[in-house]
Order: C-alpha cells, then sequence, then structure tokens
C-alpha cells in the first residue's frame, strides 16, 4: 500500500461525498402550473433521479467509508505507524460501527437478530432528497431562498443552501437512531482523525 494507493482511496471517498451532495440550487428548475390567477412552482429535488439511483450514490459512500480500515491498516504496517490507532477510531466512533453495519448488510440479507459493530442492527430507511439551508456560525448569519421570475432558486444572505441526499437510520425495532448524512459525515471525520494523527497529507 503506497503512499499515491492510500491517497487515491481517500479521493474515491471524497469524490463518493460529491455524488450525494449538489451546491449549485441553480441547477434545480421547476415544474411550472398556473391556473389564470396564481402561478405555481414545484420543485423535484431529485433532479429526476430514481430511487434506485438515489441508493446507489448513498451506498457507494457507505462502502467507501467502511472499507477503508484495511487499506489505513496496511499502510500503517507498512510505514511504521500504530496499526491500533485504526481498530481504536472504530471502537470510539459509533457513527463509524453503524457504517460498518450497514455496509455489510447490503451486502448479505439484513437480519435483526444480529446486532453488527455497532449493537443496534442498524437499517437504512427513507432514502430522499432535500433542501439543506445553513446560516454561518456567527451571530446575525442568514440565509433564505430567492426565485427570480422563472423559479430558478437562489440562496440569499451570508449562509448556504445545497441540495443532499440522506435518510434514517432505524434500529431493529424500527426506531430512528440517526440521520444519514450526519452519521456518513461523522464517521469520516473519525477516518480524518487517523489520517491527521498519522500525518498523511492529502
Amino acid at each position: 500500500m503506497t503512499d499515491d494507493d492510500l491517497t487515491f482511496r481517500v479521493q474515491r471517498l471524497y469524490a463518493a461525498i460529491e455524488e450525494t451532495v449538489e451546491t449549485d440550487i441553480s441547477k434545480f428548475m421547476p415544474t411550472v402550473t398556473s391556473d389564470g390567477k396564481r402561478v405555481c412552482f414545484y420543485y423535484d429535488w431529485r433532479s429526476g433521479r430514481s430511487d434506485a439511483e438515489l441508493a446507489n450514490s448513498v451506498h457507494t459512500l457507505i462502502y467507501n467509508i467502511a472499507n477503508l480500515r484495511d487499506p489505513l491498516r496496511k499502510w500503517a504496517k507498512q510505514n511504521g505507524k500504530a496499526m491500533a490507532k485504526v481498530d481504536d477510531a472504530i471502537k470510539n466512533s459509533l457513527a463509524l460501527r453503524i457504517i460498518k453495519d450497514l455496509s455489510d448488510i447490503d451486502r448479505h440479507v439484513y437480519d435483526p437478530k444480529k446486532p453488527g459493530h455497532s449493537g443496534k442492527s442498524p437499517r437504512v430507511d427513507g432514502i430522499t432528497t432535500v433542501m439543506q439551508m445553513t446560516t454561518k456560525p456567527e451571530k446575525g448569519s442568514v440565509v433564505s431562498l430567492t426565485l427570480n421570475h422563472q423559479g430558478v432558486p437562489r440562496a440569499a444572505g451570508s449562509g448556504t443552501a445545497k441540495v443532499i441526499i440522506t435518510g434514517d437510520i432505524l434500529d431493529r425495532d424500527g426506531n430512528k437512531i440517526g440521520d444519514l448524512r450526519k452519521t456518513m459525515l461523522e464517521a469520516v471525520e473519525a477516518w480524518e482523525s487517523v489520517l491527521d494523527d498519522f500525518n498523511v497529507k492529502l
């Protein structure tokens, strides 16, 4: 496992993240209807993507997150780094353990009797796209959505707007235990911490 090999695996991970978000919201043109008195704009944040296409983007990202463990361990061994840091990252991150479980059950039949790495028998439900509007972490930051006369959406203010793919993570009893996108990004942050410890420059 060379430095270039590891860097490429991490680049694949970030590319998979990019597939689940669209920051140029002006791409989402509405369907326009009118009854002669009013004009209505309908927005499909899916941009025409099917359930299968959305699920494929999500599970590609899940796979890339979950399966970074072995390349990291191999690189660490070859470069005199502590492989235990890779395993510790998994032990200390519930998000990483959940993502590993979701990757495993995507390859096998879901069995609620198997607790998995997280102990929660997690599964993904309701994969969809949503508009996410976020202010900056500073006092007075605002964000709003504006439409021009053609219905083209644009973000106004100091915050940001983007369309993301997400869903719910449920436990064996059907209880929601997390937001899919938030959990995936938390798991990525756990790996980023290991890369920082290993002084891997991307």
